[in-house]
């Protein structure tokens, strides 16, 4: 390839240049090899599966050697229209991406980006000290590169690795890596997979005649020509992309007072007491008056004062959170885990299989009493949509969490046992259970709208509070 002579000269020339200036020379190649990761540069990359289009992948050279090194990665011809290669942190005076070399690739170690007519890529250098006089050589085993892929459009992309051992071999590449661009999910392009892009997908199912360039506005992911079941199976493959990653956008709130989100205990209140130390079951419930009513949520809870009580919010599906939004839930949807707005909060996404979410109980979490003090649990409505798949904006309403020791009594004066009380008629906790074991056995209702669990939870807090 002519471009390699090109390239060729130029590294002699830089390679003459540092050999003048730093009193170093090249020696032998040390082995290495590539690895790919995910965007969070922590996860392996399977090769053989797909990146969709608006996520991005790591490549991490890894090298066993101390020696010199001088690798390129390229990406050719018309592949460079599907995807491209990018450094991190240039220096404009230098000319080397900082950013994509590690410690381990030594003090000298040099990122240089080619572009020309038909490749553009990455060189990579590391270089060992010539004599006593030098510097002692920086450059170790490990980890010695690193550079981002982003897919561009859907298609495969040929992405060519080199050796450039004693300046022989620059006509082909060592080894070829081929990476499979999916068509994104990200509809809207706001950076994210969610129920604006499910509303958009949705109302193409069932479309025939899907073709180039809209594929029914993106929906037809396999194109194939009609947006059907297989669509959205890939369309949850990258369902709440990036999972969650960078904060959504809260969207501008006309409060529709039809709808009305809430938190509250077991028994409804939206204003409790509980002891310092204790955990409780609170709940997301939804009461609407609208026909088409609120089909999927994506919702959060936070902490007025974290300081004070912490949230369950173990990502599913370790976490004890549940989405309990009735009837008909596609599990699918569902997810849990840390607040997207409040990292001490929780995230709660639900949805039902397109059918109006009956009254009830959309989710549940589990709070626990940390510290002396009131505390707000609030909500945050990320996105809700009905199902005529337009955005609905609830009325949101908090529940006020009052925490205080068992002695504490109202006013905040403490009485101990030696001091008068005002006497009260004694009940019998044990009858008291009982009725609540039987109403468990005899109610359909209360075990529908309550594990076991939960229940078991709820009488032994009974006991103790007596």
């Amino acid at each position: 390839m002519k471009i390699f002579t090109s390239i060729q000269e130029i590294i002699v020339k830089v390679f003459l240049t540092l050999t003048l200036v730093l009193g170093i020379v090249p020696i032998a190649l040390g082995q290495g090899s590539w690895k790919v990761y995910k965007a969070d540069g922590v996860t392996p990359f399977d090769c053989n599966s797909e990146v969709m289009v608006g996520d991005k992948l790591v490549f991490v050279y890894n090298s066993d050697s101390n020696d010199y090194g001088n690798i390129g990665t390229y990406i050719a011809g018309e592949d460079r229209l599907l995807g491209t290669l990018a450094g991190r942190d240039k220096d404009p005076n230098s000319r080397d991406w900082t950013g994509s070399h590690y410690e381990n690739a030594g003090d000298f170690a040099l990122v240089i980006q080619w572009r020309d007519s038909d490749i553009w890529g990455f060189d990579f250098y590391t270089f060992y000290p010539v004599d006593e006089y030098s510097e002692p050589n920086s450059t170790v085993p490990g980890d010695w590169f690193v550079i981002d892929y982003y897919p561009i459009k859907a298609g495969d992309v040929n992405i060519g690795f080199y050796i450039y051992d004693e300046y022989e071999g620059w006509d082909e590449p060592n080894y070829i890596i081929t990476i499979h661009n999916a068509p994104t999910r990200d509809f809207d392009s706001d950076g994210s997979v969610d129920f604006y892009d499910y509303a958009t997908f949705s109302a193409q199912v069932n479309n025939t005649g899907c073709g180039p360039p809209n594929w029914c506005s993106g929906a037809d992911i396999d194109r194939d020509g009609d947006v059907d079941n297989r669509d959205l199976g890939l369309f949850v493959e990258y369902w709440l992309w990036p999972n969650p990653g960078t904060e959504p956008v809260e969207p501008e709130y006309p409060e529709d007072a039809n709808v009305i989100y809430s938190i509250v205990d077991v028994n409804g209140l939206s204003e409790i007491t509980i002891d310092v130390n204790e955990s409780i079951t609170l709940y997301v419930d939804i009461a609407s008056t609208t026909e088409n009513n609120v089909w999927a949520f994506d919702i959060e809870v936070d902490i007025s004062d974290p300081n004070l009580g912490s949230i369950d919010n173990m990502d599913y599906p370790d976490g004890t959170a549940q989405i309990l939004a009735e009837p008909n839930k596609d599990a699918s949807w569902d997810y849990w885990g840390p607040g997207a707005g409040q990292d001490e909060g929780i995230r709660l996404v639900g949805a039902t299989d397109g059918c109006a979410i009956s009254d009830g109980h959309l989710a549940s979490f589990v709070f626990t009493c940390e510290g002396y003090g009131d505390v707000t649990l609030e909500l945050k409505n990320w996105a809700s949509f009905n199902t005529d798949n337009e955005a609905v904006f609830p009325r949101l309403e908090s529940i006020f969490i009052h925490q205080m020791d068992s002695e504490m009594m109202m006013g905040g004066e403490t009485m101990s046992a030696s001091q008068e009380s005002t006497p009260s008629e004694p009940i019998d906790v044990d009858e008291l259970v009982s009725w609540l074991e039987d109403l468990w056995a005899e109610n359909k209702e209360i075990r529908e709208t309550f594990t076991r669990k939960e229940w078991n939870n709820f009488i032994d807090s009974v006991e103790n509070s007596y």
